[in-house]
């Protein structure tokens, strides 16, 4: 993804392209796995400070752009939710997660999708998370293994 395809992606979100927001951008683009937050800062080189680093995130939480995943570890990870990755269905449907437990790695398992639930009328679903916890294909040396 080119720097005019990622002005384009932010436009809609009201979100300039500054320089934190394309390095951290390029950085989610380029892993396969969500990133937490101590991950982001070493993966920048410090050279944005912590502060900065920590507002992209959360704009680009609130603009739906990346997710929070809380995995095995108990610290949120983060991971695109569309931008780059193939068109998803409208309101980007909620899909599982896997944390594995020796590397404390997250994946989205994009096409793993979150069962449906019904509650009880006096509860508002805004969102529903799922985590498989276990040992990923890397952890385990199974290369072959399709999750």
């Amino acid at each position: 993804m080119n720097i005019n395809e990622i002005k384009r992606s932010l436009k809609p979100h009201r979100l300039k392209l500054t320089l934190t927001r394309l390095k951290v951008l390029e950085i989610f683009l380029s892993n396969t796995t969500a990133l937490t937050y101590p991950e982001l800062l070493r993966l920048t080189n410090d050279v944005f400070d912590r502060v900065s680093v920590y507002r992209t995130l959360k704009a680009f939480e609130d603009a739906g752009i990346i997710h929070r995943i809380i995995g095995a570890a108990s610290s949120p990870s983060y991971a695109l939710s569309h931008l780059g990755k193939r068109e998803k269905e409208p309101n980007h449907p909620q899909h599982l997660h896997f944390s594995c437990i020796k590397c404390n790695c997250v994946y989205c398992l994009d096409d793993q999708l979150v069962p449906s639930v019904t509650l009880p009328d006096m509860y508002e679903v805004h969102s529903l998370s799922m985590i498989v916890v276990g040992i990923c294909r890397n952890c385990t040396g199974k290369q072959d293994l399709t999750l």
